[in-house]
């Protein structure tokens, strides 16, 4: 069996666990009635660098109108990853990998960008991989603010977000970086800033880029607080000894599913693919 059908094995069983919430009818509890936010998080505008997007392949304007296949590939990955979050009623949802390198930044801002598309959803990407932000490098931006000035109470929610102009889009990132992350992200300003979103926004899905298992404790320390994780794998890449690893790790929390990326199916059909285990 290729590491590619052994991994899918595994993400399919653990994903047939995922606690339901079932009704006496035996069918997924409906969603609770969506209030309207008093307030609404303020976020400044911010204009990308059209080269830098392309150059990273960034599913915006002009090189998404030319990778139309790659547009269609993380739609499915959308509807996939949106069917599961509303049967189980995730908002915020984590995204990393084994390894460096796998895609998993890149995967998180292109599917951000695809779910700001679907109409009852707002979307924000949280970009917690603090010891190598990477998603204001691949939009070409660059934020007065950091994540990294909120944790360590320099600035308060209300100065950390930033829109590139995409409606129902926002981002939380920067290009500082810190040694210190995991002890950042184990304070209750995670939970505060949860809470904020949560108040703010109507019917929303957090991504939240988290860094790389085998690499620091960050993403261990992350996962608790999130509603389910998605792991990153890249084939050719990822290797099976720290993919299983990684599957071992994060054993105890819900998987939305693994996505695959650099996949040689994929590749005789798309730009890059990336694909999301059925349930």
């Amino acid at each position: 069996m290729s590491l590619i059908e052994s991994a899918i094995k595994r993400a399919r069983a653990r994903a047939g666990k995922d606690p339901q919430t079932p009704t006496k009818s035996g069918l997924p509890r409906p969603p609770p009635p969506v209030a309207v936010p008093a307030e609404r998080i303020p976020a400044m505008r911010l204009a990308v660098d059209p080269a830098v997007c392309s150059e990273h392949r960034i599913l915006l304007d002009g090189w998404a109108r030319d990778n139309e296949r790659a547009v269609a590939a993380f739609r499915i990955l959308r509807t996939r990853l949106l069917q599961r979050a509303r049967l189980q009623q995730w908002t915020f949802i984590g995204i990393t990998s084994a390894s460096v390198n796998d895609g998993k930044s890149l995967t998180a801002l292109n599917l951000a960008l695809s779910l700001s598309r679907e109409r009852n959803t707002e979307v924000v990407l949280l970009d917690l991989d603090m010891r190598n932000p990477s998603i204001c490098r691949y939009l070409g931006v660059n934020p007065p603010h950091s994540l990294r000035d909120y944790f360590e109470q320099r600035i308060t929610a209300d100065e950390l977000f930033f829109s590139i102009g995409v409606e129902k889009l926002l981002f939380a990132s920067g290009k500082v970086t810190t040694e210190s992350a995991s002890e950042l992200l184990g304070t209750r300003l995670l939970g505060d800033l949860k809470e904020y979103i949560r108040q703010r926004t109507m019917n929303p899905i957090v991504l939240i880029d988290l860094p790389p298992l085998l690499h620091t404790d960050d993403a261990l320390v992350v996962a608790p607080s999130v509603d389910a994780l998605v792991l990153i794998a890249a084939e050719g890449h990822t290797d099976r000894v720290a993919l299983n690893k990684a599957l071992e790790l994060i054993g105890e929390f819900p998987l939305a599913g693994l996505v695959l990326t650099r996949t040689i199916e994929a590749s005789r059909q798309f730009e890059y693919g990336y694909g999301l285990p059925r349930t």
